[in-house]
């Protein structure tokens, strides 16, 4: 049996899919494998578990993987891509073993190779594209702490600068309560306490907060997911100029949860987008990312040296 593997090595899901002649046969997910989130043994025991899990269900064995592609957070840096690659060989021996950046395999799942652009928002954000020219741009996805606009976790964190500032001014918000209920706590002091915790609250944590409480239509929430559409649209729109130097025809694909569950940022990205590139055609991502990852598995195991 001759089969190509591909995974999607995230932070929050590790997800492995075997596929024969283009048909996917099996997938198979477990707790994540990003290195910039957990340790080296962790990551080891998602993959193990995701590849030994897509395998059984595919009824085959590590032996029938003649190619296999990860993407994964980080893959730029060497360490990185050392550390995963030894990982998946000792787990596909004989596989032609490729390990790629998570945008570029978040882009092939929507375009196979086409030109478009692909704009992620989860725990982290990141916007990536490629012209008719096979050019590519990325904006953002540089991490929580000085990048990632829009993101989950930007989400979490603004929407509590917004709540301290509310409470220093003495204003009540039912985004506020929410954030309290939830982290089960009951004045400013245990608030500013948990913020500052160590190890780091996950802030993206707060983000189904602040959507319900959007959709109950509290103002502080919608001005925080407001904002945080404008900042994702804000690095679409500099692939966009870096890729494409006039306005014309181009696929924006939208992926990732907060893109997903969140009408109202949706809305905003598409208006901020269009403003300026009104012949952009935004549009919410329907393929699982390991899809992109299986293309390029195929694509190298064809000998086409796309990746």
């Amino acid at each position: 049996m001759s089969l190509v593997m591909g995974i999607d090595g995230g932070g929050s899901k590790t997800t492995a899919a075997v596929a024969r002649n283009g048909s996917v046969l099996a997938a198979h997910t477990a707790p994540g494998c990003n290195l910039n989130s957990v340790s080296a043994e962790q990551a080891r025991s998602a993959l193990t578990e995701a590849v030994a899990g897509a395998l059984r269900q595919a009824n085959a064995s590590a032996n029938d993987v003649l190619c296999a592609c990860a993407g994964v957070a980080g893959a730029a840096s060497p360490q990185v891509a050392e550390t995963i690659s030894g990982i998946l060989a000792s787990l596909m021996p004989h596989a032609n073993l490729h390990v790629v950046g998570d945008t570029l395999i978040a882009l092939e799942a929507e375009f196979s190779g086409a030109p478009g652009v692909i704009c992620i928002s989860g725990t982290g954000s990141v916007a990536f594209g490629r012209n008719e020219r096979g050019e590519i741009a990325r904006a953002g996805g540089w991490g929580r702490f000085v990048s990632d606009e829009g993101s989950g976790h930007w989400i979490g964190q603004h929407a509590l600068i917004e709540v301290m500032q509310a409470l220093d001014m003495g204003r009540s918000s039912a985004l506020i309560t929410a954030i309290m209920n939830h982290w089960r706590i009951a004045t400013r002091e245990q608030l500013v306490q948990e913020c500052n915790s160590d190890p780091m609250p996950n802030f993206s944590d707060l983000f189904p907060i602040v959507l319900e409480a959007q959709l109950k239509g509290d103002p502080m929430a919608t001005e925080v997911l407001t904002a945080a559409g404008t900042r994702l649209a804000r690095a679409a729109q500099i692939v966009l100029r870096r890729l494409w130097f006039s306005p014309g025809p181009v696929e924006i694909a939208l992926s990732g949860g907060v893109f997903a569950n969140c009408a109202h940022i949706r809305h905003v990205f598409d208006n901020v987008v269009r403003s300026d590139r009104p012949d952009a055609k935004v549009r919410l991502s329907t393929q699982e990312t390991y899809i992109g990852a299986l293309y390029l598995a195929r694509q190298a195991l064809e000998h086409k040296a796309l990746i």
